[in-house]
């Protein structure tokens, strides 16, 4: 039996505005960096998106639909033109609210999905997606030298282009739930630190960066418990993410910083009674991608680190177990409150934030690595009310 063919719309605008502030580097000692205020940025975002959904019978539906964004940079503030070195060769200074200049981006969404049989489907997908708020990461170590910076007149925006193929299947009456999914991605306007860049310079942030291209790809599995007093889901994603940038690994492709090969996450929810619920979330995933120095030589005095390919090193493997309790107080059909409990990285697994390296003091010819971890356990009790 074929179905009546039904169409649905979507439509939505939004606007927002953003102030990036960089803030303020301060010099102290023989630190060697330069005191500087860093100009803050500004910008407004508008969007607007429109979609249909077309159901021609039922086993098959089509959505398909646009966004329109809208990037437009503001002043305050100095905005410069480089040459083909990255050296500055101008600059114009704008006033507060006047434009200095505009980014409009299609992006295009399609998905299509298939019905095989009552339990099974296939769905596909593609979508580009536009972004204007850019993080950058210096690959030898973390904050504070990632920075947030938003798109100017020499940073454009970051696209991207992703094609997703699906399977879905129903199991044991609707009982479990199994999903395998693979994508590819292709992305525009990568940016990324120059070899040797002086991430504390007073220069504009744009002599330091270089841009190229991007990929990422994989294949997501799921499988999902939905009934009983004992509900979860195992996940696991096998994926790579990588760039390639002209001036970087001699202009052939190298890991993202995000670059994760294995992540696999594992999470049950156990209703004890009526009144408590008890939770385990287990995480693991392959170290971010990093440079390590491969050598090192000493100049008056002083010891140098020489590091070569970008990205070629790991993180230690990162992985925690978190748990939780939850006791339901009060519920009615207008009022409901609950006590929660929880224990963040329960087995307090010493997972590093950085990894920095410096001259042993007993051998200065011998290199000490040096992990700093954050947070190891962290209980935490609050109180939720709905009404």
């Amino acid at each position: 039996m074929v179905c009546q063919r039904q169409e649905y719309h979507q439509f939505w605008v939004n606007s927002i505005y953003h102030t990036i502030k960089p803030g303020e580097v301060q010099a102290t000692g023989n630190s060697g960096f330069i005191s500087q205020n860093l100009q803050n940025r500004y910008s407004i975002e508008n969007a607007a998106y429109i979609s249909n959904t077309w159901k021609a019978s039922n086993t098959f539906s089509l959505t398909y639909g646009l966004r329109v964004s809208a990037f437009s940079i503001f002043g305050k503030g100095d905005y410069y033109t480089l040459d083909s070195d990255s050296d500055v060769t101008g600059s114009t200074s704008y006033k507060s609210g006047e434009l200095v200049k505009t980014y409009v981006n299609l992006e295009p969404r399609l998905a299509a999905s298939y019905q095989l049989n009552s339990a099974t489907s296939i769905k596909a997908s593609f979508v580009r997606n536009a972004q204007n708020l850019h993080l950058i990461s210096n690959s030898n170590s973390a904050s504070p030298t990632d920075r947030w910076v938003a798109s100017t007149n020499l940073i454009k925006p970051e696209l991207s282009d992703q094609v997703s193929l699906g399977y879905y299947k129903n199991i044991l009456g609707n009982a479990f739930e199994f999903t395998a999914e693979t994508y590819y991605k292709t992305l525009q306007n990568q940016i990324d630190y120059r070899n040797g860049a002086d991430i504390f310079t007073n220069k504009p942030i744009e002599t330091q960066l270089l841009f190229g291209k991007g990929r990422a790809y994989g294949i997501e599995f799921l499988i999902r418990k939905k009934t009983g007093r004992l509900t979860g889901w195992l996940g696991y994603t096998l994926s790579k993410t990588e760039r390639k940038i002209d001036g970087i690994n001699n202009n052939e492709w190298y890991n993202a910083r995000q670059d994760k090969t294995h992540d696999i996450s594992l999470v049950s929810i156990y209703q004890l009674s009526k009144k408590w619920t008890v939770s385990a979330n287990w995480i693991y995933s392959t170290g971010n991608a990093i440079t390590f120095p491969n050598g090192k030589y000493t100049m008056l005095g002083q010891s140098y680190y020489y590091f070569s390919e970008r990205n070629a090193d790991r993180m230690p493997a990162y992985h925690r177990l978190d748990l939780g309790a939850t006791h339901l107080l009060k519920q009615t059909k207008k009022f409901s409150s609950e006590l929660s409990f929880s224990l963040y990285n329960a087995y307090g697994r010493k997972n590093p934030y950085r990894i920095t390296f410096k001259d042993s003091e007993t051998d200065p010819n011998q290199t000490e690595a040096i992990r700093t971890t954050l947070f190891r356990f962290i209980p935490s009790i609050s109180y939720n009310f709905k009404f």
